[in-house]
């Protein structure tokens, strides 16, 4: 398990009220965001595709949409997550999976190198941002590369702990995505097994933190820290740490 930031996301200064999207009050601080990067024995799964350097350029956002004057992309292409896997000496061909756990743009934007792997989606988060419903709720389905017809699915396959069903990626149960509504309707994560027992709950926004994880979703996040599980969050600083060194199972969940 490998994980990369494509850039940062700097937020308004206030959490709520009309006044944030008039008044360009921007936080101090940014957030990363994180993709995983996780070596399958039949190929690498890269979660999520983070966000497009395009995306920091102006006039990417629709002008009349007002969810995008809340947050402001800081990024260069070499943020992309294809750019730093080639630098990490990581070929892009070799991404067999991309599982993306929803499509808002921070997580689908760099899905354009990646015309050639399986692109696996929950059928109902793809219905739900295609067309003009699509752009109204916030997505961005006109920067979809046409060339990739998505693997869409449902969760089909029994129960894992808390989860009330799966869906397994590479039929080993190594990958398994789960439901995790919140975030989106349509919103999942993926549950990472390897050969020597650990394991890593790919939770995308879920929740911004696995503490914050722990507040929402206190049934799972139990689960976790008794199966020893790490949570795994897409704005979480905490997470690259992790990976440059060794850590135990559990290491995030906190």
């Amino acid at each position: 398990m490998r994980a990369f930031s494509t850039g940062r996301v700097r937020n308004k200064r206030e959490a709520r009220g009309i006044g944030r999207y008039l008044r360009d009050d921007w936080s101090e601080s940014t957030l990363p965001i994180n993709v995983f990067l996780v070596e399958h024995p039949q190929g690498l799964c890269l979660v999520d595709a983070g966000q497009t350097a395009a995306a920091a350029l102006p006039g990417y956002f629709p002008f009349w949409h007002p969810y995008f004057r809340l947050a402001r992309f800081e990024l260069t292409p070499m943020d992309d997550a294809a750019e730093q896997l080639v630098a990490s000496g990581i070929a892009v061909r070799d991404v067999r999976w991309v599982v993306l756990t929803h499509l808002h743009t921070d997580h689908v934007g760099g899905i354009g190198a990646f015309t050639h792997a399986d692109v696996v989606v929950v059928r109902a988060e793809w219905n739900r941002a295609q067309g003009l419903g699509g752009r109204v709720r916030g997505y961005l389905p006109q920067y979809w590369p046409r060339c990739i017809a998505p693997r869409l699915v449902d969760f089909t396959s029994p129960c894992v702990g808390p989860f009330p069903a799966s869906y397994d990626v590479a039929s080993d149960g190594r990958l398994l995505m789960v439901p995790l509504p919140g975030h989106t309707p349509g919103h999942s994560a993926l549950l990472v097994s390897d050969d020597v027992g650990q394991r890593f709950l790919c939770a995308g926004d879920a929740a911004l933190t696995a503490v914050e994880l722990a507040r929402l979703f206190p049934a799972i996040a139990t689960w976790c820290r008794t199966e020893a599980i790490t949570i795994l969050t897409s704005h979480d600083d905490a997470v690259s740490p992790l990976f440059s060194r060794p850590f135990s199972p559990g290491g995030a969940v906190r």
